[in-house]
């Protein structure tokens, strides 16, 4: 069986019934409706009820759906066959029983077909249907409903049969050999597979995967979106795109009852869990604070005293600097020699206070430390003359 090469909304739903009832010389017999949710079954009847669902959402552009269903040449289904096919299938693609459509069939010289004409507003609370990624889904559903009701199976498209059902990796298959235990994901997929047979409602669902040991655990976005499942299984977490794309939320969904009710009860089961954790981090920041500001300010008092200290160095330095320079030019030429030898003296006690000594001459060459100490040869004098009067004051003591 094919369906529509692309299935197809429009705007008006007069074109499409009058188009599907309308007779042509190919038609064994005149077209007819066979199943549906509606009460007309004339051309004027179906529009009739198909036009009321506009006036519950008259900004909606495109309200009608279209797509056929046609059999391979040579194949027939009675009329009750082709009713219980047509609603297994626009279950399976997320219509409800409150969406309004209609199935009609066309027999011609090609093979059997019918047209299905539904409304995407629903006429309970006048929600869109919206239908996301309809086409490959519907090749999806076409494909399993041959195998529930016996038709000849005809071969998908190669992209999403490719993506349908993961194998397992050369690794899963040579630890399942190695074990003698059959692979995880192919048990797995098997499980959920059989969960998902008659298109039980989401709790069941997730009971009877329970009840075979695997935790299904719920992706519900902050939003409150569902996102979908995230399985585990013997111990072993699978996502569903590790499963396959038959898996995943947009395609789970067409397979299973899913209501709003359903979401908030999944809701409720993960609520508790979440106090506990949100005191948790909000005692953390404030400790690292405090340790912050505590190394913070111990860096600080560190800078203060050496600031301090050099302060203190600079100060003497310059004093010292100051009182030989006002001596510097009373030295006579004659005693430069003592001057020298005294200056030396007193270079060897500034570097006992810095911890040197005039052998470690490869760090601390001799003219760098004259250099740091701010001294000039001229200051050789200055530190003679105050020799001098040390000894002259010294002679005058004596009685």
């Amino acid at each position: 069986m094919k369906g529509m090469q692309k299935i197809k909304r429009g705007k008006q739903f007069t074109g499409v019934v009058l188009y599907s009832l309308k007779s042509g010389s190919h038609h064994k017999i005149t077209p007819y409706v066979i199943g549906g949710n509606m009460t007309g079954s004339t051309a004027a009847e179906l529009i009739s009820e198909f036009e009321g669902t506009r006036l519950l959402r008259p900004d909606v552009a495109k309200p009608v759906w279209h797509n056929s269903l046609r059999l391979t040449k040579g194949e027939t289904l009675s009329v009750r066959q082709w009713a219980a096919f047509a609603d297994d299938y626009m279950t399976r693609m997320g219509f409800t029983d409150t969406h309004l459509r209609c199935y009609i069939v066309h027999d011609d010289t090609d093979g059997q077909h019918i047209h299905i004409l539904a409304s995407r507003i629903d006429i309970a609370d006048g929600k869109l249907y919206l239908g996301k990624n309809e086409n490959l889904i519907s090749t999806r559903i076409i494909s399993e409903l041959e195998k529930v009701h016996k038709l000849t199976q005809t071969t998908p498209a190669t992209g999403s049969q490719r993506q349908e059902k993961r194998k397992p990796s050369r690794n899963e298959l040579m630890m399942a050999e190695r074990t003698t235990t059959p692979c995880p994901k192919s048990t797995l997929q098997s499980l959920i597979d059989n969960a998902l047979t008659g298109r039980p409602d989401l709790l069941t669902f997730i009971d009877m995967l329970e009840r075979k040991g695997v935790t299904c655990k719920p992706n519900i976005a902050s939003t409150g979106k569902m996102n979908g499942f995230s399985f585990q299984y013997q111990g072993i977490a699978f996502k569903a795109s590790q499963l396959g794309k038959k898996y995943g939320w947009s395609s789970l969904q067409t397979l299973i009852d899913f209501t709003p009710e359903h979401l908030t009860l999944l809701k409720q089961e993960q609520n508790p869990t979440e106090p506990a954790s949100v005191p948790v981090p909000s005692c953390r920041p404030e400790k690292q604070t405090v340790n912050r500001e505590t190394i913070l300010e111990k860096i600080h008092q560190l800078e203060e005293k050496i600031c301090r200290e050099r302060q203190q160095e600079t100060v003497g330095i310059i004093q010292l600097r100051s009182k030989l320079h006002s001596t510097a030019r009373q030295i006579p030429p004659q005693r430069r020699l003592q001057s020298w030898l005294l200056l030396l003296s007193h270079i060897v006690v500034l570097l006992k206070r810095r911890g040197l000594s005039l052998l470690n001459a490869t760090r601390h060459p001799f003219r760098q430390i004259l250099h740091l100490e701010l001294l000039t040869p001229v200051h050789f004098r200055a530190v003679h003359s105050l020799k001098e009067q040390t000894v002259s004051n010294h002679t005058h003591r004596i009685p």
